[in-house]
């Protein structure tokens, strides 16, 4: 059983535990999961998220090595500064999408749990002549926080005044209990958030900070982080990006760097964007019913198939079933009437471009 240094913590919450994402045992809710994320959306949450794969970078080559391999620019970010970015095959599929922080020594890259092995093999294979170290970052935890008063929070846990000028990335260090915490800038679940990073053994003290700070602030788990991420629209590993799926089909812009010289799968990714489309994109769709829908379950317009459902959650804040999916081109605009697969049937779905909550 793989557990997080926040375990403890989480069992003291009498949090329901679930067993997901390659073999994590995480907490999926700690009371009711729509109070949970409406109190999120309204006030603040703070989720764990430790579970996350992080690999460093070290040496005199790591950003010109990391430049060469995946689809955002590298070379230019100056310390602090970070973007979003996919490793991809030679034929443009996604291997990762990463979260890539330029730290003042190294590089952080977090990625999904899943594939954060594949990463590191990937990234290993690679170096040759460069000065890159690469090493898997194994003692280390990882906390979010969310909702409109996310920025307050962790100023006040970590006495700082620095997040306002944060761009979404971007990264502040700072001192905190007998370490400190690398402060990242991250809307992953919608609205303005962070990701704090610190060493397994600080990662209970700064728990305990964020909440003694506010009386407001809401432990959630795991299911509120999915309807959270869904409503923003947030593709991830696994789901909606998988190694049959190129950037550009799932709208992944932020993540491409289309003026950087070579990496690899550029070829590909460069033509699909100056010299034809995608097939397919992924889009949102409402659902007026109350039957649950299934990851994978096929989208039809009458006995046509065009898609399939990669995600799907009732969102608290719309009050109605939402998925996010792949559809065919003709089927990507808003309002368009389609249908889904269900166990006794078909329901209607409507699409809708994303997020769903701005």
């Amino acid at each position: 059983m793989k557990t997080t240094p926040l375990y403890k913590i989480h069992s003291k919450l009498e949090a329901t535990f679930v067993e997901c994402l390659d073999g994590w045992t995480l907490p999926l809710h700690y009371s009711d999961p729509i109070s949970e994320h409406l109190s999120v959306r309204s006030k603040v949450g703070i989720t764990d998220v430790s579970y996350q794969g992080v690999l460093e970078l070290t040496g005199e080559d790591r950003a010109s090595f990391l430049h060469r391999l995946i689809s955002n620019d590298v070379e230019n970010l100056s310390v602090g500064d970070g973007n979003y970015a996919t490793l991809l095959t030679h034929r443009g599929k996604i291997i990762a999408d990463i979260n890539v922080y330029n730290l003042k020594d190294s590089i952080y890259v977090i990625t999904a749990p899943q594939v954060i092995d594949t990463l590191f093999t990937e990234f290993d294979k690679y170096i040759i002549a460069d000065d890159v170290e690469l090493k898997k970052v194994t003692d280390v935890g990882i906390i979010a926080v969310a909702g409109p008063n996310a920025s307050e929070l962790v100023e006040n846990a970590l006495d700082t005044d620095r997040l306002d000028s944060l761009a979404e990335y971007g990264s502040i260090r700072v001192d905190f209990n007998t370490d400190c915490v690398i402060c990242v800038r991250s809307d992953f679940f919608g609205g303005i958030g962070f990701q704090l990073i610190t060493s397994s053994g600080n990662l209970e003290e700064l728990w305990t900070s964020l909440t003694s700070f506010n009386t407001e602030v809401t432990p959630f788990g795991y299911q509120t982080q999915e309807s959270l991420r869904i409503e923003a629209g947030t593709p991830v590993y696994s789901k909606e990006l998988t190694d049959s799926v190129i950037p550009l089909e799932a709208e992944l812009d932020n993540a491409i760097d289309f003026e950087k010289g070579c990496y690899i799968g550029q070829e590909i990714v460069a033509r699909m964007k100056y010299r034809g489309h995608p097939n397919r994109l992924l889009r949102g769709i409402e659902i007026q019913s109350e039957s649950l829908i299934h990851d994978n379950a096929k989208i039809y317009d009458g006995d046509k198939e065009i898609g399939w459902v990669t995600s799907s959650t009732y969102s608290p804040l719309l009050e109605k079933h939402i998925a996010l999916g792949y559809v065919r081109m003709a089927y990507t605009d808003p309002g368009c009437i389609v249908e889904l697969e269900v166990s006794d049937g078909h329901l209607t779905g409507t699409i809708t471009v994303l997020p769903f909550i701005c």
